[in-house]
């Protein structure tokens, strides 16, 4: 017994496990998980595709915030959903004040670049969008278009998605 003991005490010198740290760490995560699933249910439920760049910033800043909490013992949990509530306001806040003015909707949101009209490709679309003629080819067979004469319009949309419009036949 003495020898298992002296096992479980050098190991625990050895990885530095502290018990109050590791249970904190998972009472933490628990709390902070269940907090982000109501705010991003609340946020809305648009997938990562889906995102326009603001938003993925917030997103991005969420994970930036809540693994900073968990890890850091110094900040508390409820520091932690402060700073969560704060980017959810100031995010629910733009998209409230970039829907009622246009000109805010024009820095939030960036206009969509148009890629191919009528089957012709707009070449400074392309360069703009900074989308190769490969890698538009392989969205075109993605989207079960085997020639670029199918296309009416095809635009860069404001979540990084390329839009296909088929010309009716």
């Amino acid at each position: 017994m003495d020898i298992l003991s002296s096992f479980f005490e050098n190991l625990n010198i050895a990885l530095g496990l502290d018990p109050g740290l590791v249970l904190s760490i998972i009472l933490k995560t628990l709390i902070i998980t269940g907090i982000l699933l109501v705010i991003i249910k609340w946020l809305g439920s648009k997938g990562v595709g889906q995102f326009t760049t603001y938003q993925l910033i917030v997103v991005l800043s969420f994970g930036n915030i809540v693994g900073e909490a968990i890890i850091n013992s110094d900040i508390s949990t409820a520091a932690m959903t402060a700073a969560v509530v704060m980017i959810v306001i100031v995010f629910k806040l733009l998209d409230y004040l970039s829907a009622k003015n246009k000109r805010l909707e024009k820095i939030i949101n960036p206009d969509i670049i148009p890629l191919v009209k009528d089957g012709i490709v707009d070449k400074e679309g392309m360069v703009r969008a900074r989308v190769g003629i490969k890698e538009f080819a392989s969205f075109m067979r993605l989207a079960g278009i085997r020639d670029i004469n199918e296309i009416e319009i095809s635009n860069l949309e404001l979540n990084g998605q390329i839009s296909f419009i088929k010309k009716n036949k």
